[in-house]
């Protein structure tokens, strides 16, 4: 293993006057202009989509008015206070009542105005706008309204409605869809947009029988003869629901004239249950017991699925208050009713003292608890402080949606396999569901939404594939012996195999009945290791037998400490499912700084007949040592010697203020081709890349030319997790910290070209293959960019990989800020580059989703994310210390950095 460090493990430290986003404007600046076409080659298809053109009426005048609705209370003391819910900066289901009870006063106030009431056609967006087709005569508008039907809080006193003219983008047409989109996207006027999106959801949000998020995902409550089985978990009474988004957008269109387009999309989703007590809840999950203690293994199974949960305080003046009770969000469990204590102030004497959480619901609201020796809820109050409440004395809020990371056992494996459906199915269920939602519906005849768009595709040429001694073998794709789908490859030799002669195999010595005794463990070992071996040799590695070794007590770190005396090159670990080391092991990975690979019992004891399975094992154990499987012989990789780095983020993590775990990827190892990676934590923000992107970008050239040979004469950025509204901060802000990372590699000599990719994942567009009238999926390797695509920006949709099952959704591709220099770049070119990425996964012998750097640095994300969960970030005086959490958990300055450590 490499000894070579080179980058500096503190992501803190480095505090740099630019590497801010905050500023007052930005969009300003003109993004990257769209690359000439280029010599479009492949195989032209015809394709449908999900896109339909929608159609103005011409002439109509649309005006903006700005909203405030202010709800009035009265305090214990006498005193009125007010609070605006028009610009709640709530989560989750407290901002989704706040949308709710706005749009309650609006309508209120629509029946007390005359000029509401007049016959003019409004439409509201629940929270701060207000669009008319006629123009209001009072500007401004107050109107109150003190019906108790809005807010059945005792204190409620009443609310007020402004309405009065915005500032800017007053008024349009809707002759002006043009001016809905510009290369510098500040000055685009998204007032047609944001009424349109408002109009074609109107009768979803104002059916009781639909559950709206946001504005533009609708479920229905009533799903029947939609949903063939439902899914229904008795395990946390999780149950799935079935709706759909719906987005409207200026795309390029046929003419290439700006033009409005409608997507829907299908979408299951499982949801926590209605109207229930959480103590019911958590009786339903088995073992369930009056003295769980929040360490347990139990509860800390549980916690992950209750994890960020808003639930009602259901006692005291919250009892009979509906949705207006008081709510809050859990946090974590905490130590029991009984034993739980804080410091309790009585305010008539001042005198402070500790008081249980089950002595004070006992004094202060009459309750004996239940349960006082099960965990109880934390969450967190005002000031950061926490606060404890018994589990007990809460309801959950309804109308929440099970989030990825509350998910637990098969429920994301099941809820993959339920909505995967194949795309004449798919389509024929998204239809049904917009029909029900009446999605696109206009009541004041101001569009019509015509069929959705036929375009014209083109299926890529894959590249080739090189193996063997020094690549001189190559995979035929034209051979009919060439086994799967078209884009499936073999390969029988590694392009650069490494050695294997200093390495452990670890057993679990605590495993009754098979292979506790070494005996077992021999049998074991003939059975996996050898034939490991044995492949390891046919792909041309060299290696020794490996020593056996034994978990004792399930106690790992013994293992790490030897085998970090004896400098092994690779731990592997070999035990049952059921015992669930992986988490435990990836953390004593990242501390000791040894591979490991940590395969299951039951999947070696097969390995003899399973031998994908076994190849699969030999590909990860070649890469991770720095070995090259297999090499892509593309034209336009190789014609550039380019960095190519991945960005991407994981959401998962923490209540509030817990950070965040970023992935990145690159080649910056001593082959083009070898992309290895990591992560770092920034704290959650609404620009998580900013904090620092300067110093990761140096910190990978510095590693890329430490390892590589030739000048880096270009870098090719791929990122993820950048909404559409953050453009502007890539090609203002985040292009400067690139620049600036390389001006600190030489402050002249090192002027590569700078590319940036923003690559979206979480779009509405669905393309599928016709043919005799019949839908199918697309090919691999197809790529569409016109008509459905931005008209100022390069973008496009590629699907790299088959679909192993459902509907392929394509990938967009969106040419946010370009430098170029002496070489042309066309935008076929980067279709094809981005395309032949997605064939260097190395481990599986066909492409991935992305291109390989982007997808190896969301593993990396998701790694991180999972050891932060297990080892916790640092915090210093209570707020996080990004610094100390980097150099705590992370692989930067390790020798595993220089390694595909998570192969």
């Amino acid at each position: 293993m490499s000894n070579i460090s080179v980058v500096d493990r503190s992501m803190g430290e480095l505090n740099l006057n630019n590497s801010t986003t905050k500023e007052l404007t930005v969009g300003r600046k003109p993004l990257s202009q769209k690359l000439p076409k280029g010599d479009r080659k492949g195989l032209f298809v015809q394709l449908e989509t999900n896109m339909s053109k929608i159609e103005l009426k011409p002439n109509v005048t649309l005006f903006k008015y700005a909203v405030e609705v202010l709800m009035f209370f009265k305090k214990e003391n006498g005193e009125e206070i007010s609070i605006e819910l028009s610009k709640s900066r709530k989560r989750g289901f407290d901002h989704e009542h706040d949308k709710k009870t706005c749009a309650i006063v609006y309508e209120k106030a629509c029946k007390k105005s005359k000029e509401l009431n007049s016959g003019g056609n409004f439409v509201y967006d629940r929270q701060a706008l207000l669009y008319s087709t006629t123009k209001l005569k009072t500007d401004p508008l107050s109107i109150v309204v003190d019906d108790k039907e809005v807010c059945s809080r005792l204190n409620f006193i009443r609310a007020e409605l402004k309405i009065s003219k915005v500032a800017d983008s007053f008024q349009t047409t809707t002759n002006d869809v043009s001016k809905t989109v510009h290369n510098c996207p500040a000055l685009a006027d998204t007032t047609i947009l944001e009424v349109l999106n408002l109009m074609a959801s109107g009768e979803a949000l104002k059916n009781s029988k639909v559950l709206t998020i946001g504005n533009c995902v609708h479920y229905l409550y009533d799903d029947a003869g939609i949903q063939t089985q439902p899914m229904f978990y008795d395990q946390g009474l999780k149950s799935s629901a079935v709706g759909a988004s719906k987005s409207i957008k200026t795309l390029e269109g046929r003419d290439k004239v700006p033009s409005l387009y409608m997507a829907t999309e299908l979408k299951t989703t499982l949801f926590h249950p209605d109207d229930t007590r959480l103590i019911d809840l958590l009786k339903t999950y088995p073992g369930f017991d009056s003295n769980k203690t929040a360490n347990s293994f139990w509860a800390t199974n549980v916690q992950h699925s209750l994890q960020d949960l808003f639930c009602f305080l259901n006692y005291g003046k919250n009892k009979n208050l509906n949705d207006d009770r008081v709510t809050i969000q859990i946090a974590r469990f905490g130590d029991s009713a009984v034993n739980q204590k804080f410091e309790y102030e009585n305010r008539e004497t001042g005198i402070s003292k500790p008081m249980s959480v089950f002595e004070y619901y006992k004094m202060k609201y009459g309750i004996t608890l239940s349960y006082p020796n099960l965990f109880t809820i934390v969450a967190k109050g005002r000031g950061g402080k926490h606060s404890y409440f018994p589990v007990e004395c809460l309801q959950l809020c309804n109308g929440q949606p099970v989030r990825t990371s509350q998910m637990i056992g098969t429920e994301q494996a099941d809820l993959i396999k339920y909505s995967a459906a194949l795309p004449a199915q798919r389509k024929e269920k998204t239809d049904k569901v917009v029909k029900a939602l009446k999605l696109g519906t206009d009541e004041i005849g101001l569009m019509r939404v015509n069929k959705p768009e036929t375009v014209t595709g083109r299926v890529l040429e894959k590249p080739k594939i090189k193996f063997g001694p020094g690549g001189r073998m190559v995979v035929n794709w034209e051979d009919p012996r060439q086994r799967g789908a078209a884009t499936d490859f073999n390969i029988t030799k590694f392009i650069d195999p490494k050695s294997l002669t200093n390495w452990d195999v670890v057993f679990d010595e605590g495993e009754p009945n098979f292979y506790k005794s070494v005996v077992n463990a021999t049998i074991l070992n003939r059975v996996a290791i050898e034939n490991l071996m044995e492949t390891m040799k046919m792909m041309g590695m060299q290696v020794t037998p490996p020593r056996q070794l034994f978990i004792q007590r399930s106690r790992l770190r013994p293992i790490f400490e030897s085998a970090a005396a004896k400098k092994v090159q690779l731990l592997l670990f070999i035990t049952k499912q059921r015992n669930n080391y992986h988490q435990e092991i990836k953390a004593l990975e990242q501390e000791f700084d040894i591979l490991t690979q940590d395969m299951k019992f039951e999947t070696a004891v097969k390995l003899p007949r399973q031998q994908n399975t076994k190849k699969n094992i030999v590909n990860k154990i070649n890469v991770k040592l720095g070995g090259l499987n297999y090499e892509m012989e593309s034209p336009e990789l190789q014609k550039r010697n380019s960095l190519i780095i991945g960005l991407e983020t994981s959401q998962k993590g923490g209540l509030g203020d817990a950070p965040i775990s970023i992935g990145f990827s690159g080649n910056m190892m001593d082959h083009p081709q070898k992309f290895s990676g990591g992560f770092v934590y920034v704290k959650r923000s609404s620009d998580v890349y900013g904090p620092v992107l300067q110093k990761l970008i140096h910190q990978i050239i510095k590693q890329a030319q430490s390892r590589r040979s030739g000048e880096l004469n270009q870098i090719l950025i791929y990122i993820s997790g950048i909404t559409e509204g953050q453009y502007g901060i890539i090609n203002e802000k985040y292009s400067m910290f690139i620049m600036e990372a390389c001006r600190a590699i030489h402050p002249t000599a090192f002027r590569p070209e700078i590319i940036i990719v923003a690559v979206s994942k979480t779009h509405n567009t669905r393309l599928y293959k016709s043919h005799s009238g019949q839908l199918s999926n697309i090919d691999p390797g197809t790529v569409v960019d016109d008509v459905i695509v931005s008209p100022v920006l390069t973008e496009w949709y590629l699907t790299s990989a088959v679909a192993r099952q459902g509907t392929a959704k394509p990938i967009k591709y969106s040419l946010i800020f370009a430098v170029l220099k002496n070489n042309p770049l066309t935008a076929t070119q980067l279709q094809k580059i981005t395309y032949d990425l997605a064939f260097g996964h190395q481990i599986v012998y066909s492409p991935v989703s992305l291109p390989v750097p982007l997808y190896l640095a969301g593993e990396c994300s998701t790694r991180g994310a999972a050891l932060l969960a297990t080892r916790k970030a640092t915090f210093t005086n209570g707020e996080f210390d990004m610094a100390a959490t980097n150099n705590n958990l992370g692989y930067l300055g390790k020798n595993l950095f220089n390694t595909r450590f998570n192969a």
